[in-house]
């Protein structure tokens, strides 16, 4: 998981942020309530069966690969930035299992838009480095001057595959499916309303070729309190009549053509994936002078 916020941080944001902080209380105490082993073991089975692969030795590779103690290192150097930053990331667990589903489901084009310190983008392009294909095209409003870069948690390793465009989810991801026409993986974490979080699933959607994967995070995210229990990644899925699969605050969905189909293999030639972390910079999360 990512490393603990100092107390004092937190009590002035909760001053700040009152409603905000009640929110995230709750959601904290639900995800505590769910067995880490339980949630792994449920995203692990999917991927098996969606892509016919050994997701062992994908987790074994990963293991191996380096970018957790990569990550450890430069969280210890966040906690020394001096100047605002912003606490918001995806935690540990959540990032593994993007990078077990780009590992699994090998993509040729990533797009991602939220981008924040890149914590996200390192796990998915070191997967694709994995892959020994695909490219990261990430949308995101873009940083202050003050604070750390989009690039603070992505190796210099991975940064050939990978493209930050800086602007408006609203408008550059509509342009950006235009030009790519067609998409292997959606995955958001942007602002989490009820309507934005509908408007990209929906807006990606149409751009999923036949073995197409959308992936979500804060699926289990309270997105407004005076309707708390409603939940945009599943009326999406059953909407649209998708298999899918919670595993902690990740959602996963596949086309049900796909999850039934024997011939599990993805084309080398089928698009793009995107995975849509946008803008928690100005929405989700404020930036903390220590």
């Amino acid at each position: 998981m990512t490393d603990a916020t100092p107390a004092a941080t937190l009590v002035k944001k909760a001053i700040r942020h009152p409603m905000r902080s009640i929110r995230r209380l709750v959601e904290n105490a639900w995800l505590a309530s769910l067995n880490e082993t339980k949630e792994r073991d449920l995203s692990m089975k999917f991927l098996e069966e969606a892509f016919d692969i050994d997701v062992e030795e994908i987790v074994d590779q990963y293991h191996h690969s380096g970018i957790a103690a990569w990550m450890d290192r430069r969280h210890a150097q966040l906690r020394d930035f001096q100047g605002p930053y912003r606490l918001g990331h995806t935690p540990r667990f959540d990032c593994e299992t993007l990078y077990f589903l780009v590992r699994s489901l090998k993509p040729n084009v990533v797009v991602e838009t939220g981008v924040c310190y890149g914590v996200s983008s390192a796990y998915i392009l070191d997967a694709l480095r994995q892959n020994g294909r695909g490219n990261l095209y990430s949308i995101d409003l873009g940083n202050t001057e003050d604070e750390p870069p989009n690039d603070f948690f992505v190796p210099l390793n991975v940064r050939d595959r990978w493209q930050l465009i800086v602007g408006d989810c609203k408008e550059e991801l509509p342009r950006l499916l235009e030009q790519l026409e067609r998409i292997d993986l959606f995955h958001h974490d942007s602002l989490h309303t009820y309507d934005h979080m509908m408007w990209e699933y929906e807006t990606a959607f149409p751009h999923l070729g036949e073995h197409g994967v959308l992936s979500s995070h804060d699926v289990r995210t309270i997105v407004s309190l005076s309707n708390p229990f409603q939940q945009p990644f599943a009326t999406f899925c059953e909407r649209h009549g998708l298999h899918s699969v919670k595993s902690r605050n990740m959602g996963i969905a596949i086309q049900q053509k796909h999850a039934d189909s024997q011939h599990r293999t993805f084309p080398q030639h089928s698009g793009l994936y995107i995975a849509c972390l946008a803008a928690e910079a100005s929405f989700t999360y404020d930036p903390i002078v220590r």
